[in-house]
């Protein structure tokens, strides 16, 4: 799972509000690439997790937060397993 917010009343957004935004996440994409894997959902403790984005002036003008969603159980089926490992949250249950 992937979670993103970024506020786009900053001054870096003024002139070329897309641009910016193209950047930002550019920057991100290149640091999650990086990653071997997404952490375990129960190792987040709050929203204080949340990574901070910044504008080209380094401004911080959001955050994101990623978790792996194959820990992650179907929540209305008691006894659920987890989602296989590459799984997608929008997959079909197997009944």
């Amino acid at each position: 799972m992937f979670k993103l917010h970024i506020e786009t009343g900053y001054q870096a957004f003024y002139q070329a509000e897309g641009q910016e935004v193209a950047r930002i996440l550019r920057d991100l994409a290149d640091q999650v690439a990086h990653l071997k894997e997404l952490p375990c959902p129960t190792t987040l403790k709050s929203s204080k997790d949340s990574k901070p984005l910044r504008d080209r002036e380094g401004n911080e003008v959001g955050y994101y937060t990623a978790w792996s969603s194959q820990y992650m159980t179907r929540p209305t089926v008691k006894g659920a397993k987890p989602i296989s490992k590459g799984g997608s949250p929008y997959q079909e249950w197997n009944k």
